[in-house]
């Protein structure tokens, strides 16, 4: 069994708060207006021999999936690398779980600002914020200041009007 300091330690060596921001939504729905839509991705990647670790953080949190994520194509390519599993969490219900086991933690690294952000954006996702122009060009700043400023490729200008 693990604990939740365990569990925040891993976190802060090994996961990953991610917010993908994807053009796909605007050819699948006219009725959303912008650029992009921000989907929100709680993600910790292990070797595959380490799957064993996930699999005790799934049962602890209580909610998410194991997906295993092949490298055969990059071995192919002759890139030496070697599969790996995920563990995700992406649906809201289940990021919401996350969030209360989260919110009140200690974090001591800069990941704690990345979780800050990303349940920031999980809240204006919840408000259907998202779909307004206002809670958009707010979630795009936050989204450019999450993984310690390391996105300038998504660096979105704020739409006007």
């Amino acid at each position: 069994m693990i604990s939740k300091d365990w569990f925040i330690g891993f976190i802060e060596g090994e996961g990953n708060f991610n917010i993908s921001l994807s053009k796909a939504l605007m050819k699948k729905s006219k009725s959303y207006l912008f650029e992009f839509y921000p989907i929100l991705q709680f993600r910790i990647f292990l070797r595959e021999d380490d799957k064993e670790a996930l699999e005790k953080i799934k049962n602890f949190v209580g909610v998410g999936k194991i997906y295993k994520k092949s490298y055969k194509y990059s071995r192919k390519k002759g890139v030496n690398s070697q599969d790996q599993y995920v563990y995700m969490i992406t649906s809201i219900k289940n990021l919401l779980v996350l969030k209360e086991l989260l919110i009140s933690s200690n974090f001591h690294t800069k990941k704690k600002k990345d979780m800050e952000i990303f349940f920031k954006v999980l809240d204006l996702k919840i408000e259907k914020k998202h779909l307004t122009l206002d809670g958009y060009n707010e979630i795009m700043a936050l989204v450019a200041n999450l993984n310690s400023l390391n996105r300038e490729n998504f660096r979105v200008k704020p739409v006007t009007e």
